[in-house]
């Protein structure tokens, strides 16, 4: 702690709380609704796992195989990407799989009911 800095606050109505006291609750509040709101789970990875595999199905019956290896090769990358980084954040095992499927085929659950 530097000098002449305090680790309370005035609260403004004559109460001292600590430091980043209200603030810091309604940051914390704030990030769990925004967590709460953009939060995917394995059903809608699910989905967008079953699209995904439509699309990459069309696209090898309507003859753009090519379409259909771009297609495959993004969903296969972006999952590479999403494990090393749950691997490197300390997760490990199933727990980094299942957060990196949810990662690249979560966007199913805003297409779904």
């Amino acid at each position: 702690m530097r000098a002449g800095h305090s680790t309370t606050t005035d609260a403004g109505d004559g109460s001292i709380t600590p430091d980043g006291g209200r603030y810091a609750e309604d940051m914390r509040a704030e990030r769990q609704a925004v967590r709460e709101a953009v939060r995917a789970d394995a059903f809608g990875a699910h989905v967008g796992l079953v699209v995904t595999v439509l699309v990459v199905g069309a696209a090898v019956v309507f003859d753009e195989p090519q379409w259909a290896v771009v297609i495959a090769g993004a969903c296969a990358g972006w999952f590479v990407l999403a494990l090393v980084v749950t691997s490197l954040r300390g997760g490990g095992g199933w727990g980094a799989v299942r957060r990196a499927y949810i990662a690249t085929f979560g966007w199913g659950d805003y297409v779904s009911p």
